[in-house]
């Protein structure tokens, strides 16, 4: 059996990977949903499209991985958000994550690309997005209050639900957007 086969049994059986050298692997598209990755070595791992979904990644090295398209809803991190964008790579290129209901509150995001970006449910109260390519970005239930989204791209972006309270943007930025059920006090700046 090779070593491929032999960790899609252990995540299968269920057994901890923590502590795993796992480095330069090319794990793209496999699912480690829950699984407990705490301090494992994963530095230049290819983990394009892999389901992290409640993944365990406390201390884990991710130096050089792929995360792109990677799910990362409810992963237990132990890191600030923004060492987390810098573990991850390019801070400015986050399309495709899914980062749903994480606290995104007060970061500079300006310019950063997030098309097709899963922010569900985030925290983004007071969060710098100007500039920021949110193109079919989900921002469904998403705390906007106090954001910055002068200059954003928002087309096609789904904001259903999301809170805009004092939030400065352009009314027509939200062309083509989907805003059903936002509630909306925006400042037109």
């Amino acid at each position: 059996m090779n070593a491929m086969e032999q960790l899609k049994n252990q995540i299968a059986e269920g057994h901890s990977l923590a502590r795993a050298n796992l480095s330069g692997m090319d794990l793209s598209g496999m699912n480690l949903s829950g699984a407990n990755l705490t301090g494992a070595n994963l530095s230049g791992c290819n983990l394009s499209g892999a389901n992290l979904k409640n993944t365990q990644l406390g201390a884990a090295n991710l130096k050089g991985a792929n995360l792109e398209g990677a799910n990362l809803e409810g992963a237990q991190l132990e890191l600030p958000v923004d060492d987390l964008l810098q573990k991850i790579g390019n801070a400015q290129n986050l399309g495709g994550y899914s980062l749903s209901k994480r606290d995104l509150s007060g970061l500079d995001l300006s310019g950063a690309r997030l098309a097709g970006a899963d922010l569900s449910g985030c925290n983004l109260k007071g969060t710098d997005l100007r500039g920021a390519y949110l193109y079919e970005t989900d921002l469904s239930g998403a705390n906007l209050s106090d954001a910055d989204l002068r200059g954003a791209q928002l087309r096609r972006a789904n904001l259903t639900g999301s809170i805009r309270t004092n939030t400065k943007i352009r009314k027509w930025a939200m062309k083509g957007a989907y805003i059903a059920g936002a509630t909306a006090y925006m400042d037109d700046a």
